[in-house]
C-alpha cells in the first residue's frame, strides 16, 4: 500500500473478469439451465453492473461487458 491509502493491482491476470463471466454466460445459455436459474443470473448481474448496463444482450449474445 503506498502512502496515499492507494495501492497496486497486479494486472498479469486481467483476463481472469472476462473469463468469468464468460463461464457465467455459457451456465445461463446452457440448455438445462431452467428460467429461474436465468432469472437469477440477470438479476444479480445487474446489481453488480447497473442499468445502464446490457446484460441480456451479454447472456443472450456475443456482446461482450
Amino acid at each position: 500500500m503506498e502512502d496515499d491509502g492507494s495501492f497496486k493491482i497486479d494486472v498479469i491476470n486481467a483476463d481472469l473478469p472476462q473469463k468469468c463471466l464468460n463461464i457465467v454466460k455459457s451456465v445461463y445459455q446452457h440448455e438445462q439451465t431452467n428460467k429461474h436459474t436465468r432469472h437469477l443470473i440477470r438479476f444479480e448481474m445487474q446489481k453488480l453492473f447497473g442499468r445502464d448496463t446490457d446484460i441480456v444482450g451479454f447472456l443472450e449474445g456475443e456482446e461482450d461487458l
